[in-house]
C-alpha cells in the first residue's frame, strides 16, 4: 500500500504538536485566533486522511473494533472543534474550548502512536504479503499457461 502513510502521520502528530503548544502558550488574541484556524485545518486534515484511507484498510485486515473506537474519538474530537470554531470571539470561552480540545488531542496522539500506528504497519505487512501471494500466483499461474500452450498435444495422434 502506501509507503509514506506512516511518515506523514507522524509528521501530523508533531505539526499537531507544535500547534497545540503554540496556541497554548500564546497570549496575543488575534496570534491565538490564527492559531486556532491553523489548528481546526490541520485537525481536520489528519483525520481526513486516517478516516479515509487508514480506518477502511484496518477494518479489512484487523476488524471494525480498532477502527471503530477511532471513528467515535474523532466524532468527538469534530464536536470539540465546532464548540471551538463557535467561541472564537470571546477569549475566555475560546480558552476553556481549546484547552479541552488540546488535552483531548494530546490523549489521542498517544492512542494513535501507541495503538493506531502499530496496526497500520501490521497491516501493510498483511497487505503486502498478499500482493506478494497474488503476484506469486498469477505469475505461476502465466507459466503453466505457456507450459500448456508448448506441449505437444496427447490428443492429436490419437485423433488421426
Amino acid at each position: 500500500m502506501h509507503n509514506d502513510l506512516i511518515p506523514v502521520l507522524k509528521e501530523d502528530h508533531a505539526v499537531l504538536q507544535e500547534l497545540v503548544h503554540a496556541v497554548q502558550s500564546t497570549g496575543d488574541f488575534r496570534q491565538k485566533q490564527q492559531l486556532t484556524n491553523d489548528l481546526y485545518l490541520s485537525l481536520n486534515g489528519h483525520m481526513a486522511i486516517v478516516e479515509k484511507t487508514v480506518l477502511p484498510m484496518l477494518r479489512t485486515f484487523t476488524g471494525h473494533t480498532l477502527p471503530d473506537t477511532f471513528s467515535r474519538q474523532y466524532e468527538q474530537m469534530r464536536e470539540q472543534l465546532s464548540d471551538l470554531m463557535a467561541h472564537r470571539v470571546d477569549l475566555p470561552a475560546l480558552d476553556a474550548a481549546l484547552d479541552l480540545l488540546c488535552q483531548t488531542w494530546t490523549l489521542q496522539n498517544e492512542r494513535e502512536r501507541l495503538f493506531l500506528l502499530p496496526a497500520i504497519e501490521r497491516a501493510l505487512d498483511t497487505d503486502e504479503r498478499a500482493y506478494f501471494a497474488l503476484r506469486s500466483c498469477d505469475r505461476l499461474t502465466r507459466e503453466m499457461r505457456k507450459g500448456l500452450f508448448s506441449m505437444p498435444s496427447m490428443l492429436a495422434p490419437s485423433m488421426a
